[in-house]
Order: structure tokens, then C-alpha cells, then sequence
């Protein structure tokens, strides 16, 4: 009884309480998109604008296309890893993107094997110069490769993480041709098989570092454009002897300034010549214009934005396309 009492005694109180009590706080409002979410939105929006406003290569065919800048003098831009910039990390859809907006319409890129057999951009054997992470590219999974963020030439870590294959292709169709670049456990032939799973044989070319490998190349896919190291005419002949065919054939002609006369020589064979010298860029003694004047169809670049400025690249590669009727198709 006397603590029934004790506790009635303090109702009063808690009633006081009560009615001091501040009024219950609104409901609060959900939380933002995560980051990640808002990133990914970006750049999905930035992709489908790109594409949508400027798939002006659909339907083109490549070779024709090659054929037409070599008879009427034309020099395209190749963008090495996708053409890296300050915020812009290599081998990105993004950097793509930006190269293509410059004037590049080839985009060279590297692609290596995980250990779960998914083709992911990256140059080096490991993810450590690139990423945040660290670790062989042919010892870790796609998704645990995916886990980190892309890191640009300079250190600064971005938002973004490393590609697949398939993805960097989709981000890229119709506005960009593919230089396909293999890296560690890659074989090209588990290269043209996910290619071919993607229908995109008519918009790739693959590079080979020996002639016994623009040879295997051939036979797998005889279709397909390859890059092939040309040193000689004597390299020529060793391709069309076994069965090569040269139409299919885009010349390396390695480091350097180019070689005018070789160039003109295999022009006369119906062969593209293709060469870079990112020393000079480094250096800061390039001289694009002097490049494309040594007669090759398309130059590789690291400084996609400088070099297509130097060759008015982007109006003239447009500019090409609507002079050459076999590349749209004979319209």
C-alpha cells in the first residue's frame, strides 16, 4: 500500500512533464542518392548524350573509310589508352569520350584477363599504378578489381573504376573505332571470341606485335582489320604469302616521326600506315602537323586535344566521310 502511495504521489509530476514536452520532431526526410549513385547517373547520362548526338560512324565501314584517307590525304587521330588527361584516367569510357569530342576516331586501348575470365581495361599486370588497389590484374576477379577507383596520370583519385570490355565497346559504338591492345594472359583468340559475342568485328582492328601473330589473327578472323609491325617491303610479302589479305592490313611502322617513304610505298600496295612518338609529346617537341604530312592515315597520341587542334582532325575526319560514298555504304 505505501508504495502504491509512493507512486501516485509522483503522477502529478510526470503529467507536468509531459506537458513541457517539446512537439514531436517532423519525420526526417530520406537520404540523398549515395554518391556512387548519382556518379554512375552522370555518367550513364553523359554516355547516352554522347552516342545520341554524335553516332556519325554507324554503318560505316572501316576499310573503305581507311582507303578514302589514304587517296585523298586525310590523317585520323588515334587516342592512346583512350587519350588520359588531368581528371580523366586511361583506358575510360570518360577519357573516350573527351578524345572523341577532340577530333580522335580511333580509340587505342589495353585489355587484360581476370582471374574470372572478364576482359577488363587496364595496361599493366597489376592494379597499382592505375587504382587505388593493389594486385595482379590475372590473380583477382573483375569484381574485386571494380572495387577500387581509377587513378589519373597525375595521382588524383576519381570516381570511377575500372571497365569491362563490353561496357568501354557499348560507350564507344558509333562514335569511335577500337584498337585492341592485348595485355597479360589474354590470347587473341579469347579476344575475338568476346568481340564476336558483341557483333563488333566491322569496328575493331586488333594489334599484333609479329607477323607470325597478324597471321593467326587472319585465319581466326579474316574480317577483322589488324595492326600489323611492317618494317620492310620484305614484311609485305611475307603476309601475302601466307594468304594474308593486305586490305585487311594496317602497318605499324613503330616509334618515331613516320617514314615517308615507306608509307608511299605500301600506299602503293593498297596498305594504311599507322605510327606515334609519344617521347616527343613527353618532351613537348611534337609536330603534328609534320606527322601528317609523312603520309600516314592515322597517328597515335597522348595529347589527343593539341594534336587535333594542330590537323583540324575532327572537321576533316567529318569532312572525309561525306566525300567518301563506299564508306556510308555507296550513298
Amino acid at each position: 500500500m505505501t508504495d502504491f502511495l509512493a507512486r501516485a504521489s509522483l503522477l502529478p509530476v510526470f503529467a507536468l512533464l509531459a506537458a513541457c514536452d517539446p512537439a514531436p520532431a517532423p519525420e526526417a526526410p530520406p537520404p540523398p542518392p549515395a554518391l556512387e549513385q548519382l556518379q554512375d547517373e552522370a555518367q550513364e547520362e553523359t554516355r547516352a548524350a554522347a552516342q545520341e548526338a554524335g553516332r556519325w560512324l554507324d554503318g560505316v565501314d572501316m576499310g573503305a573509310y581507311l582507303d578514302c584517307a589514304r587517296e585523298q590525304g586525310v590523317t585520323f587521330l588515334s587516342a592512346h589508352r583512350a587519350g588520359p588527361r588531368p581528371g580523366f584516367a586511361e583506358n575510360d569510357h570518360l577519357a573516350m569520350l573527351e578524345s572523341v569530342a577532340d577530333g580522335a576516331v580511333f580509340i587505342e586501348f589495353d585489355i587484360g584477363l581476370t582471374a574470372d575470365d572478364r576482359l577488363v581495361l587496364m595496361h599493366d599486370r597489376t592494379i597499382d599504378r592505375t587504382t587505388t588497389g593493389t594486385g595482379r590484374v590475372e590473380e583477382m576477379s573483375f569484381d574485386e578489381i571494380a572495387a577500387f577507383r581509377l587513378v589519373d596520370n597525375d595521382g588524383q583519385v576519381l570516381d570511377g573504376r575500372a571497365d569491362e570490355f563490353h561496357e568501354f565497346m557499348a560507350a564507344a559504338d558509333g562514335i569511335a573505332f577500337a584498337q585492341l591492345d592485348l595485355k597479360g594472359s589474354l590470347t587473341h583468340e579469347r579476344l575475338l571470341d568476346e568481340v564476336r559475342a558483341l557483333d563488333a568485328l566491322d569496328r575493331v582492328f586488333v594489334i599484333t606485335y609479329r607477323l607470325d601473330q597478324a597471321i593467326a589473327v587472319h585465319e581466326m578472323a579474316p574480317e577483322v582489320m589488324i595492326s600489323a609491325g611492317i618494317r620492310s617491303m620484305d614484311d609485305v610479302e611475307t603476309l601475302e604469302a601466307a594468304g594474308v589479305d593486305l586490305t585487311r592490313i594496317v602497318a605499324w611502322l613503330g616509334l618515331g616521326d613516320g617514314d615517308a617513304a615507306l608509307s608511299a610505298e605500301l600506299a602503293a600496295r593498297g596498305i594504311e600506315t599507322n605510327f606515334g612518338n609519344f617521347r616527343a609529346e613527353r618532351e613537348g617537341t611534337a609536330d603534328y602537323a609534320a606527322w601528317a604530312e609523312a603520309g600516314a592515315q592515322i597517328i597515335a597520341v597522348d595529347d589527343v586535344p593539341a594534336a587535333a587542334a594542330a590537323i583540324d582532325a575532327r572537321a576533316r575526319a567529318r569532312a572525309l566521310l561525306e566525300a567518301c560514298p563506299a564508306a556510308r555504304g555507296g550513298l
